[in-house]
């Protein structure tokens, strides 16, 4: 399922638990796509690749 600006998701990012957040931006649409994710907790900005979103 490609995911799109605004949705809210779950991905892991080296931290023990998993992290949730909404994306703010969509790179290289498809199977190895690239998302800019705004941490819901601590309000950062991460890059993260599809193969992360649990």
């Amino acid at each position: 399922m490609p995911h799109k600006e605004n949705d809210h998701i779950t991905y892991r990012d080296g931290r023990p638990d998993p992290q949730k957040g909404r994306i703010e931006e969509v790179r290289d649409e498809g199977p190895h796509a690239v998302y800019r994710v705004r941490n819901e907790e601590t309000n950062e900005i991460q890059v993260i690749t599809q193969g992360q979103i649990v």
